[in-house]
């Protein structure tokens, strides 16, 4: 009976792994088969990578088979990863690099050519102490082996980790832009470094109009270089209200004023949180907390199971993952100053 009795157990089990596994969907295409967007910010695969926790910070491989971004989890955060594999998109799951729980992850960064990938990580380097939080943010990377998985991470050199250094982003001829924040004063800047003959150089701070005026932080270029997208907190009364701010790379390797994207293209966003560009510069990606579900939408009953299905919506004031074609680029740069 005993026996008769772990074998129904065994059978039950399996059935329930086997339903839990069949619930993520079959998806085929670029961008998990997901229909591209148009000139209206949309709502990244809604219940597939967008799912009601807090997603942010997007990355997609050059031939868009491959994709990895940030959950937070409150007590842990975490890089995620989903690719193609014989045509078919896996269940998104923890990228083998952001495994230990002790440590956070975040803000991962392809390479233009796919072949390095660099992050955040609160990951002790050598000769440095274990610290809880937030502290000890560095920027690591890894190197594309020949069979397609990542080499050992490494954190990049001291003199671009020199404090608290976040938010990687890479152009095609592999300059590296980053932020900083300063040890002295607590606020962030936008900082660049060239790889010189395989090296990245010392970095400079990107001058005025870019740094000017509040805290610059987790900002994006363009993979010609060609402009930038910052999260900029400017209102010294309301620190807290952040904005994307567009800024115009010129020939002279000067920058243009900055125009407040948010409130340009009217973007489904309260605050600034992360943003990226596709390796092919057509699309747009940005993290949002604005709720397009509220409590009033849940049936009368009000039941914990109501709740709890709310909690697991995208929409519900958690960070979710938008998209948008960058069409808009060129009619915003008829408007800027330089």
């Amino acid at each position: 009976m005993r026996n008769q009795i772990l074998r129904l157990f065994i059978f039950i089990l399996c059935c329930s792994t086997t339903e839990l596994y069949a619930q993520f969907p079959i998806l085929k295409g670029p961008y998990l088969g997901q229909a591209l967007p148009g000139n209206t910010a949309k709502i990244f695969a809604p219940g597939i990578i967008s799912t009601g926790l807090y997603e942010r910070d997007f990355t997609v491989s050059p031939k868009f088979n491959e994709i990895y971004y940030s959950v937070f989890l409150g007590d842990w955060n975490t890089i995620m990863v989903t690719k193609e594999e014989n045509g078919v998109w896996t269940e998104p799951v923890v990228a083998l690099f952001a495994r230990d729980t002790n440590f956070f992850f975040a803000e991962p960064a392809l390479s233009i050519d796919g072949n390095k990938i660099f992050y955040l990580s609160t990951k002790p380097r050598e000769n440095e102490v274990a610290k809880g939080g937030w502290q000890n943010q560095n920027i690591w990377f890894a190197e594309r082996k020949a069979d397609g998985s990542w080499s050992e991470s490494m954190p990049l050199p001291q003199n671009i980790n020199e404090f608290d250094e976040f938010y990687p982003s890479i152009t095609k001829d592999g300059t590296l832009y980053f932020c900083r924040t300063d040890a002295k004063t607590g606020t962030s800047q936008i900082l660049r470094s060239k790889l010189v003959n395989g090296l990245y150089a010392d970095p400079e701070i990107l001058p005025s109009p870019i740094n000017d005026r509040g805290t610059h932080f987790n900002a994006c270029i363009a993979p010609d270089d060609s402009y930038l997208i910052g999260c900029v907190a400017r209102d010294t009364l309301n620190p807290n209200k952040t904005t994307y701010m567009l800024f115009f790379h010129n020939d002279d390797d000067t920058w243009s004023k900055g125009i407040d994207m948010i409130k340009e293209l009217n973007l489904p966003s309260k605050n600034a949180i992360s943003i990226s560009i596709s390796p092919d510069g057509k699309n747009l990606f940005f993290a949002s907390t604005v709720k397009t579900i509220r409590f009033k939408d849940l049936n009368p009953d009000w039941s914990l199971s109501r709740l709890n299905e709310r909690r697991k919506i995208e929409g519900n004031g958690n960070s979710d993952i938008y998209w948008i074609n960058t069409s808009f680029i060129e009619k915003l740069k008829k408007k800027v100053e330089f």
